[in-house]
């Protein structure tokens, strides 16, 4: 009996030392959750959004259920690479240099970015009038990447970890423009359109996002695939956009 007790502890051992081999139905997924519609957490600590409902969506279609995270932004692509979470959906756009550290899905959302001025102010038209203008943007974000182009010696970029501080800073006037994606900040506007703000101009910039796995992680992001390409033809991505967005999706 003692040798089938060490034998059993010895594979127990075995299994438990098996690193990167998921142990239950489980997928640890994490997010930044200060982008509504994308994600968010409500009043009652739920997580709620279209990256949510798409990823529960998703998980359910590969017979798992998600186990949320919240995180900044910022670090969310390393949290990925040390294998803190098995995925991330958090609006994130499919770029060059993040390909390099990470693997995406197949794109599931297209974005431009927007600028977001103070109602009184009429001198922003243009890209080019924020050459020397104080810019918000979220830290880490392709908008921020976006507005360090735009200004020159004279303007300046200020970082923040979600866009409703930058908003609220482009409120009182410490900022002269926030830079962000077009979705999130129409939604902003919208739920707070007692704020005297608007969209000044959409800079389109031809964004797709993308759920980010460890690099390597192929078997990952081909059941992501499989299971996206699945909802998008059974109609139930559509209704997800629809629910969130009160329009059908773009063709992509």
């Amino acid at each position: 009996m003692k040798r089938v007790f060490t034998l059993l502890l010895v594979v127990g051992l075995i299994l438990v030392g098996c690193g990167g081999q998921k142990t239950s139905n489980t997928l640890s997924v994490g997010t930044s959750a200060d982008f509504p519609p994308l994600e968010s957490i409500d009043e009652n600590g739920n997580f709620v959004g279209f990256d949510i409902d798409l990823m529960n969506a998703i998980a359910k279609q590969m017979g798992y259920t998600v186990k949320w995270e919240n995180s900044d932004f910022a670090g969310l692509v390393a949290s990925v690479q040390t294998g803190k979470y098995d995925a991330v959906i958090s609006g994130m756009t499919i770029t060059a240099s993040r390909q390099e550290e990470v693997d995406f899905s197949d794109p599931y959302f297209r974005s431009d970015q927007a600028v977001v001025v103070q109602n009184s102010n009429t001198t922003i038209k243009s890209q080019a009038d924020l050459a020397d203008k104080k810019i918000g943007v979220q830290l880490g974000t392709t908008g921020e990447m976006l507005a360090r182009k735009l200004v020159n010696a004279n303007g300046k970029v200020f970082t923040y970890d979600s866009p409703d501080q930058a908003f609220l800073d482009l409120n009182t006037g410490r900022l002269d423009a926030v830079v962000n994606d077009l979705p999130v900040s129409s939604y902003f506007l919208e739920k707070n359109s007692n704020l005297p703000l608007h969209i000044a101009f959409d800079i389109p910039t031809d964004e797709y996002y993308g759920i980010a796995v460890k690099k390597g992680n192929t078997d990952l992001v081909t059941k992501i695939n499989k299971a996206l390409a699945e909802l998008k033809s059974d109609g139930e991505y559509a209704k997800l956009y629809k629910s969130w967005f009160g329009q059908e999706p773009p063709t992509q």
